[in-house]
This record gives C-alpha cells, structure tokens and sequence, in this order.
C-alpha cells in the first residue's frame, strides 16, 4: 500500500511538472523560475539535512560563494607572488644601461617590455678589460642619447652591440677636458645609417670569416676600427652607400703605416710582435676584400653573358 501511495505522489508531481512547463510556455516565464510547490519542496529537504546535523546546501552554496573570490584581479592578489630572479643578461642591462629590472618589466614597448628589449641588445655585451671607467661612461651617454630608439628597436641588435663591445675604439685618441667627458662621435652614427643593416652585416662578414661562432667578434672589431679611422681621417661614403671601397682605402691606409713602423724598430720586443700580428689581420681583411672583389666581377661577367643569351635568342 504504502508503494502504491508513493507512485501516485510522483506521478501528481509529474502532472505539475508538465502542468508548470505549460504554464511558462504560454505567459513566456523563464525555465529556470521555480513555482512556490519546489521552493517548499527544497526547504523541507534542507529542513530535513538540519534534523540530521547536515548543513542546507543552499547555506554551503553561500558559504562557498563568500569564501570564493570575487574576480580573476582578487584571485591574483590571493595568489602568492612568485619572485622574478635576475640572470647574467641581467645584471649586464642594469651595468651598462643603468636601469631597473623591476621598472623595465613593467613598462610595455610595442608588443614587448622594455626589459625583453633590452635583454636582446644585452645579450652579447663583453666587459670592458681597459679603461673601464671611460669606456662605461662613454657608453652610457651613447645610451641616453639614442634611449628611444633602442627602446623601439630602430637601432640594429649589431649595431649597439658593435659600439659597446668597442668602446675603447671609439673613444681612443680624444683629448678631453675633465674626468670621464669621452664620448662617442655623432658621425660614427652616420656612418652606420648610410650603409644600414645589410651593409653593415656584409662588411663584418667580408673582413673575417663568421662560419666558426655565433657572434664575428673579429669582423666586428675591425669593422669598429675601420669607422673609427674614417671619422678621424675624414674618409667619406660614396652616394650608392657601399661600405666597401672607403674601408678597404682604410685598411690600405693601416697596413702601410704598420709597415713604417716595422722598418723603424730594431728589438724584438712586445710592440714589435703586435706590429706583426697587425700587418697580418690587415693583409688577411684586404685577401678576403680582393676575393669578393673578384666574385663580384665574375657574377657581373655570368650575368651579362646570360643578358646576351637572352637577346640572341
């Protein structure tokens, strides 16, 4: 009997069920609003949970939404915050360019932080083993000086690389008044935008071969040498911006005055030996110069015979 009782009660709260869906169909009520019969039907559930020591779920719903944050913004201030450790790039942004890591990380540059920037630029700078002091500071004020280009990654990763590696080339020579006051010649910038990026890239190959490392430290080192006497010497670039014919009028112009200075020295001596390791980087850059050269000629000679080949037919 008592089954027979319990399946006439589910089957009348079928026929309310329905009867409830109709209704909401025909006065457009939302699905999920409840009639008052279910809202009872809950409260006697929750009712009978308390009989038994059970929290309602509906309270331990609430109590979860309370203990639950708000948004993403207060979870991430409930999260515990993970320290960002500074590496060796790191420490060489904050050496040469003077900056704070935790200021760079925040500030946003393009698709990038300055710090990511930065990071790039830093990457292969080398600790300057003379003159340190000159060279840091001379460095610095190149720095400040173009800070918003490198900051928007105009000036070439190479470029910057070049004039910090080679500081000590750049500033040799100057005569200047007061503690620190060398600095790095406008016109060394000039010099590096007529050719632009490509030109620079070639001219560094050309003087040393890179196919042994990541980084041509020597191509670079003479390609710094070279700009540093064109400076001084005034030796110009042509129009069509080739880098090639004025720095090879350089190395010429430096392979002769070692050359003088072999046939003014008697002792074999430290000077005497770094004249000799001199005359041979500069006859192997003026080699590998006249090999290009010559490449050149023989490309330029294929291409006009195959112009010609062209034509006849």
């Amino acid at each position: 009997m008592f089954n027979f009782w319990k399946n006439e009660w589910q089957l009348f709260l079928d026929d309310l069920s329905s009867l409830k869906d109709g209704f909401m169909r025909i006065f457009g009520i939302k699905k999920d609003d409840t009639l008052m019969l279910g809202s009872s039907l809950e409260e006697f559930g929750s009712q009978g949970e308390e009989a038994n020591g059970i929290m309602p779920a509906s309270e331990n719903k609430e109590n979860e939404m309370q203990n639950m944050p708000a948004s993403n913004d207060t979870l991430a201030d409930v999260m515990p915050e993970v320290k960002y450790e500074e590496d060796a790039i790191d420490n060489k942004v904050s050496a040469y360019f003077g900056e704070d890591i935790g200021s760079l990380r925040e500030n946003v540059s393009g698709e990038k932080t300055q710090h990511e920037v930065l990071r790039e630029y830093a990457q292969y700078f080398k600790p300057y083993n003379a003159e340190y002091e000159m060279c840091n500071s001379a460095f610095q004020k190149y720095y400040d000086r173009h800070a918003l280009q490198i900051a928007t990654n105009e000036i070439p990763v190479q470029q910057l690389r070049i004039v910090q590696n080679n500081v000590d080339i750049f500033i040799s020579g100057q005569e200047v008044f007061g503690e620190n006051g060398q600095f790095i010649d406008s016109r060394v910038d000039s010099i590096f935008e007529k050719i632009g990026a490509d030109g620079m890239n070639k001219m560094v190959n050309i003087l040393h071969d890179s196919s042994q490392e990541e980084v041509n430290t020597q191509g670079e080192r003479l390609f710094a040498e070279s700009i540093h006497y064109m400076v001084d010497n005034g030796i110009k670039i042509e129009k069509d911006g080739d880098i090639v014919k004025p720095i090879k009028t350089v190395l010429e112009d430096k392979l002769n005055e070692v050359h003088n200075s072999l046939r003014n020295h008697e002792d074999w001596n430290e000077e005497y030996q770094q004249l000799l390791s001199d005359e041979r980087k500069y006859l192997y850059a003026l080699n590998r110069i006249e090999q290009y050269e010559t490449e050149q000629r023989i490309s330029e000679f294929e291409q006009k015979l195959s112009e010609l080949d062209v034509a006849a037919e």
